[in-house]
Parts: C-alpha cells; sequence; structure tokens
C-alpha cells in the first residue's frame, strides 16, 4: 500500500510524516529533480502478535505502509492559502490513497476543513477533466466507435464537469478496468487529517462535517502530529503516561491507520510457519487466488487448493494442528472469498 500526503502549506505535513514513519522531513527541493521522499509505517497487528507468541517462528512480518512526503516548493511557500501544488499531479497517480493534511492548531484551530477538502477535490477534479478531455478529443480524431471506455469517460466527463470527485460517484468494477490507465485523482480514496493540539486530538469528529465529508467520500481522523512525533523515542511506559495524560487511550497513528484500510477497504490474512509469521493486506471481496498472487505470482500460477483456518477458530484450538483434528480446518477452491483474519496455506505445484 501507498499514500501520499498531500496538504496547503504550512499544514504540517512533513510533521505528519515525521510522527508516522520517524524519518526527517525534506528540505526545500529547489533545483533537486526528486521531490518525493518514502517512508516507512508498519501497522500494529494484536492478531499478529497473539499467532506469532503461540508459533514462535523465526521471522515475524507485519504489513507495512509506504508514506510519500514531499519536498516544498519554494513558490508554494510563497502561496499559503494554495490548495494541491499542480506540479505534484503527475506524482500521484501511482499512489493508493491521499492523505491530506490540514491545519487545526495554532491561529488555524478554526480553519474549516470541508473548505479544504473541497478546494483539494477541485484541484483533483480539475486535472481528472483535462485528462478524460484530451482523451476523448483524440479518440473522435481517430473516428473512434461508442466502446465501452467511451461511454464511461463521457460519463465521467458529465460528473467532472459538475465538479463531484470520481470517488463520490457508482464507479463499477468494469468502468475502473477500462479507465484504470488514467489512474484518476479523485477516484482515489481519501482521508483527511485533522493536525490539531494534543488536548484535540481525542474530540469527536463534528457529526455535520462527518456527513459533509461523507458525501464525498472522505473519512476524517484527528492527529496530533508535534505530540506524536515527542513520542517516538520514549519508552513505552514513558508514552503511556504521555498518552494518559492528554486523555488518549492509543497513538493517533493508530487511528490513521485503521481509518486508511477502512478508506481503502482492506482485509487482513495471514500465512503462518515455524518460518515465518506474516500479515497481507487484500481488497475486502478478493478469492484466495488472488490472495496466493499476493504471496507469490508462482504460488497463484500453481495453484491446487488452500487451507483456510480463521484466527479465532486457531485461538480456540491452541494451534494449527488441534484445529486440524477438531475439523475446524477448511479446504477451499479458487474461488473462495478470503474474509478478515483468515490463516491461509496454499498448496500449489509449479
Amino acid at each position: 500500500m501507498k499514500a501520499a500526503i498531500v496538504g496547503a502549506a504550512g499544514a504540517g505535513k512533513s510533521t505528519v510524516f515525521h510522527a508516522l514513519t520517524g524519518l526527517a522531513p525534506l528540505a526545500a527541493h529547489g533545483e533537486r529533480r526528486e521531490r518525493a521522499r518514502p517512508g516507512q509505517m508498519r501497522l500494529n497487528d494484536a492478531r499478529l502478535d497473539a499467532l506469532a507468541e503461540k508459533i514462535r517462528p523465526r521471522k515475524l512480518t507485519p504489513i507495512e505502509l509506504t508514506l510519500l512526503d514531499f519536498a516544498p516548493d519554494p513558490k508554494e511557500q510563497q502561496k499559503p492559502s494554495a490548495g494541491l501544488d499542480p506540479e505534484l499531479a503527475p506524482l500521484l497517480r501511482d499512489v493508493d490513497a491521499l492523505i491530506v493534511v490540514v491545519a487545526q492548531f495554532g491561529p488555524w484551530a478554526g480553519a474549516d476543513p470541508l473548505e479544504k477538502a473541497r478546494a483539494f477535490d477541485e484541484e483533483m477534479v480539475f486535472a481528472d477533466y483535462a485528462q478524460v478531455e484530451r482523451r476523448l478529443e483524440r479518440l473522435a480524431k481517430e473516428h473512434a466507435e461508442a466502446g465501452f471506455e467511451k461511454k464511461t469517460l463521457e460519463r465521467f466527463l458529465g460528473l467532472l464537469e459538475q465538479g463531484k470527485p470520481l470517488r463520490a460517484a457508482e464507479v463499477s468494477a468494469q468502468e475502473r478496468r477500462a479507465t484504470a490507465s488514467f489512474s484518476f485523482l479523485s477516484l482515489r480514496p481519501a482521508l483527511l487529517v485533522l493536525n490539531c493540539e494534543p488536548e484535540a486530538a481525542s474530540l469527536p469528529i463534528n457529526a455535520g462535517l462527518g456527513a459533509a465529508l461523507s458525501s464525498r467520500r472522505i473519512d476524517a481522523v484527528r492527529l496530533a502530529a508535534a505530540f506524536e512525533a515527542e513520542l517516538l523515542p520514549l519508552s513505552g511506559s514513558e508514552r503511556g503516561e504521555l498518552l494518559e495524560a492528554a486523555g488518549l487511550r492509543e497513538p493517533g497513528r493508530e487511528r490513521l491507520a485503521a481509518a486508511l484500510y477502512a478508506a481503502l477497504d482492506l482485509i487482513t490474512f495471514y500465512t503462518a510457519g515455524e518460518q515465518e509469521v506474516r500479515a497481507w493486506a487484500l481488497a475486502r471481496g478478493a478469492t484466495i487466488l488472488e490472495a496466493a498472487g499476493k504471496i507469490h505470482s508462482d504460488i497463484a500460477r500453481g495453484f491446487i487448493r488452500a487451507e483456510v483456518l480463521g484466527f479465532e477458530e486457531f485461538v480456540a484450538a491452541g494451534s494449527t494442528a488441534r484445529a486440524r483434528e477438531a475439523g475446524k480446518l477448511r479446504l477451499e477452491g479458487k474461488t473462495y472469498v478470503v474474509c478478515d483474519g483468515d490463516i491461509v496455506h496454499v498448496r500449489f505445484k509449479v
């Protein structure tokens, strides 16, 4: 999974990046070619830890989220009210989701996050509209027949003309496949991060704001990024004391990870053995064959069958062997839809 951190100048994007990855932010890019810096955020997973405690593997591999931070453009810094930097649009087309940071600290504590969300949607809608328009003009010059791609693009153009982000529309799987090469920005799942003071981090999202964002299919989460960054070098007990003093039950990064997982509509499945216990992210509704492809393309190519055990069944049995003896281990074929928490072992032959 890859997500890009975007937002207006001064919103605290690099502070959010640092709080989530532990990496220092990039300086203004000036004449440098590379603006993006990737960082890894490991997702904490209580089920993975429980499996490791039972199995005692040689290696434990959690899911990692790749976050992209972008060096600020000196021109952008001179326009603190600017929305999405147009130069970033091409760099955002290969990410899975967008994390839009909105400042709600200091003089911006009362800023309207909905206004910021709309501003970013407008930028993404504009970029997608130009792309669709160019493609339709080319198809017209080529006298292309009104195939499925053309019909889909014409429908998208109508939505974009109304200022609607494509993620807010009902887009079928067939339409997504037909237009996958365009990597539309407004179709990307988006998460609004309200970068706030520690005392505001535990406050719920206003119901009115939540409803307005929901109509755009955007979720929101509060994160006191500067406070979270201060927690990074601390021990577990010290971190817990500061969180408790701030009225927080868990680090904000955990809430952000859960919200992003929900925005991407992902589930987690596991592979477990003495060599390695590993968590894998998978699109909800995907089959066991697609899950096998995540593990390795050869496993999917030579798929025979899969042994599947639910996490709760594993916990109740205490081990895979006992679950097998109790008849809880299931044999599934290629069309089986993977459930969240499934522990799978794929039999294959290449």
